[in-house]
């Protein structure tokens, strides 16, 4: 028995066919088929840790006296602001640099000797003393007092931001079942929930100027704060039928 010939041509727009019905098929198997809501939640956040820079700079004829010199000034701030027993309190040094000291005289560059300078970031759970640890940093005669900042503890924001995941998710359930009623179809099980949190800034404060101009004053300055809203957002896919 003779078998027909086919053209090549035919058997290349059969073959095409073919997989445009394999594609086809797939998609239709994994296209997502639903109902998607989004559930938003807002939660009031209060400031629970504050966070001040305090720096020292010193100046000398060599980079070795300079590092001493400011390495002495700036153990003994700390030394004293460790004595204020903050609670929860934490240091860390933030930035160390020694580099020659010059200016512009006459359009020349002079150098006189070398420049270093260190600050370190201090953090406390007690915002009341914010200002009390930088009235003694002045008065121990840093040169700068900065970054002073306050934000929710990681602890709080974890709690806070779990408790709203639920309502979060409950808002999303509520707006699924309103779509499904205006489509005119009955919600389903859940399918898949994705959660959507926007990150946390800190609250900074406005700079002090420079730190011996306020080694005179008369009390600590205040530090006020205000609750931070966090936004916690779900992403819910619903079944119908």
């Amino acid at each position: 028995m003779n078998l027909p010939t086919i053209p090549l041509r035919n058997l290349a727009a059969l073959g095409l066919s073919l997989m445009g019905a394999i594609a086809q098929t797939a998609y239709c198997e994994t296209a997502p088929t639903g109902i998607t809501a989004t559930g938003e939640c807002v939660a009031k956040v209060s400031h629970d840790r504050g966070r001040v820079s305090v720096g020292s700079t010193r100046v000398a004829k060599t980079p070795s006296d300079a590092s001493s010199e400011v390495n002495k000034d700036h153990e003994s701030i700390k030394a004293a602001i460790k004595k204020l027993n903050l609670p929860d309190f934490t240091a860390q040094t933030e930035r160390y640099v020694v580099e020659q000291n010059c200016s512009y005289e006459s359009g020349k560059r002079v150098c006189d000797g070398f420049r270093a300078s260190v600050s370190t970031n201090f953090e406390t759970s007690d915002l009341a003393r914010l200002g009390e640890l930088v009235v003694l940093a002045a008065k121990m005669n840093a040169d700068e007092v900065s970054d002073v900042a306050t934000f929710p503890s990681t602890e709080s924001l974890r709690r806070e931001r779990e408790a709203c995941l639920e309502a979060a998710t409950r808002n999303a359930a509520a707006k699924a079942n309103q779509i499904a009623k205006g489509a005119g179809v009955t919600l389903g099980g859940l399918i898949s929930v994705i959660e959507s949190s926007a990150p946390h800034n800190l609250s900074p404060i406005a700079p002090f100027a420079h730190a011996k101009a306020m080694s005179d004053s008369r009390g600590a300055p205040s530090v006020e704060t205000r609750p931070m809203d966090v936004n916690v957002s779900v992403i819910s896919t619903y079944s119908f039928r």
